[in-house]
């Protein structure tokens, strides 16, 4: 058993993991709620923890701080040059946020083909993968037992969330009201007829028009629609809005970045073991 932490700008998400990748136990909280977790229920039992930390250095020592008592191995992520039949083309690849990282392996072992990526949080990332695979005709019997697909991230976009937009709308201007929540918007009419609106459509269009750009930009270079895959806490929002703006496939993945860790930490253990064997 596994326990997967993703700590993001705002809030920790958790989920432990069976040995086949099936979610046992889950959870979520504010960063600044950390210190009322009990894990005690969660690690009983289980071998190893796997983290992904972008909140800094105060997050990383609460978590140290809790999960202490249980004596558990922590592997700490970092974003490396290739992992997992995925490259990282990113100019420094350390720099790479860890939570971008693993969302993106997660995603290609989902498709196995060209993807946008979308994380939607506080910030909301966009994120292309592309496929290096050779196609199934210019394989010979043997290389199709051999050889696995491998993909290329090839570089992507950071916005502000939906509500930091708004946010930042109410902060840097005199007479704006509070933001909007996405449901009270009519997503479809681009023609606001309230502030409320303007502002909740104008954020849910500037993300939707991001995704849709990345996306035939994406298409352009493998000359294949790409898959557009979405997690995060708008992912249903974002969904909804992209609808009428593209003929894409459009998928809504649940923990996308821990589901991306549990295959790190996999991977990292069976080359362990590998080692261990020679």
């Amino acid at each position: 058993m596994l326990l997967a932490i993703d700590s993001g700008n705002t809030r920790t998400k958790w989920a432990v993991f069976n040995t086949t990748g099936e979610v046992c136990n889950q959870g979520a909280c504010l960063n600044a709620e950390i210190a009322t977790i009990d894990f005690s229920p969660i690690v009983f039992g289980y071998e190893r923890v796997v983290i992904s930390n972008v909140a800094g250095e105060q997050c990383a020592a609460e978590l140290i701080k809790k999960l202490e008592p249980y004596k558990l191995p922590i592997h700490w992520i970092k974003s490396t040059s290739q992992i997992c039949d995925v490259y990282n083309r990113y100019s420094n690849p350390e720099s790479l946020g860890t939570d971008r990282w693993a969302a993106l392996i997660a995603a290609w072992h989902i498709k196995q083909a060209p993807c946008v990526v979308v994380n939607a949080g506080t910030a909301v990332t966009i994120d292309s993968l592309t496929s290096d695979a050779l196609t199934t005709d210019m394989l010979t019997t043997d290389m199709l037992t051999t050889t696995n697909n491998q993909a290329e991230f090839i570089g992507g976009l950071i916005l502000p969330g939906f509500n930091l937009m708004q946010q930042s709308l109410g902060r840097a201007t005199a007479q704006l009201p509070m933001p909007a929540s996405a449901d009270s918007a009519q997503h479809s009419d681009i023609f606001a007829k309230n502030t409320e609106d303007a502002m909740c459509i104008g954020a849910l269009k500037a993300i939707s028009g991001a995704i849709k750009l990345m996306a035939d930009a994406l298409q352009a270079q493998c000359q294949q629609p790409p898959t557009i895959i979405i997690s995060g806490g708008d992912a249903q929002t974002i969904k909804d809005n992209l609808s009428g703006d593209v003929t894409n496939l459009v998928l809504i993945v649940d923990n996308l970045v821990l589901r991306g860790l549990f295959l790190i930490e996999k991977f990292m253990q069976k080359n362990i073991t590998k080692s261990e064997q020679q």
